[in-house]
């Protein structure tokens, strides 16, 4: 963590911004430990973000598309149903994300103080407030050389659901918002106005 704290904190004083995202089933980068890393880096001269993650955001058909959150000039993004290659799962939700939150200023998941009151733009979803969202249950399988493809084989899958049954966790109909409440849909100003950006992905 010492390198991406003196990253953080270099960025954080020479104003870079600072964007990671990554996809719920992404099997390479799972987004708990990515958020593990988020926790343990200081950035801004406070360690971690201050709130959970749990702020939904809408791609442009107004389909729930993750979690973002912002806050000290850094932003993250859980995509959901993106692999590790995002824009190849969910080319939607890619779009959205790129145009609004990395050329854009979209402020949704934005952690604002106001009068020593901590307000989250577009609001905290206690249900998405959660170690992990799961994933589907295709397995990827194929070479770098030539598009992968998921199969579902019936014997991993219920052995994964018999092992699921005996831990606890939430459901993706249960973390789907409905709402798209604090989405507006449309383009946000360019940030592009001499900003420096870092993107991980």
């Amino acid at each position: 963590m010492v390198f991406f704290t003196e990253l953080a904190t270099n960025a954080t004083k020479d104003g870079v911004h600072i964007i990671i995202y990554v996809g719920n089933d992404d099997g390479i980068s799972p987004h708990f430990g990515t958020e593990v890393t988020i926790q343990n880096t200081t950035f801004g001269g406070i360690q971690g973000f201050t709130r959970r993650p749990s702020t939904p955001w809408f791609d442009d058909n107004g389909n729930w598309a993750g979690i973002v959150h912002q806050e000290r000039n850094w932003t993250y993004a859980l995509i959901y149903g993106a692999g590790h290659e995002v824009p190849t799962t969910q080319p939607v939700a890619a779009y959205t994300f790129f145009r609004e939150f990395v050329l854009g200023d979209n402020p949704t998941g934005r952690v604002k103080s106001d009068g020593g009151i901590v307000v989250v733009i577009g609001g905290e979803n206690p249900t998405l407030n959660q170690t992990a969202i799961p994933g589907q249950l295709g397995i990827a399988y194929g070479s770098r050389s030539t598009e992968g493809l998921y199969t579902f084989p019936s014997a991993t899958i219920a052995a994964w659901e018999s092992y699921v049954s005996f831990v606890p966790i939430t459901g993706t109909v249960a973390i789907q918002p409905t709402s798209t409440s604090g989405s507006t849909g449309e383009a946000s100003s360019p940030r592009f106005s001499g900003d420096a950006q870092i993107i991980v992905g």
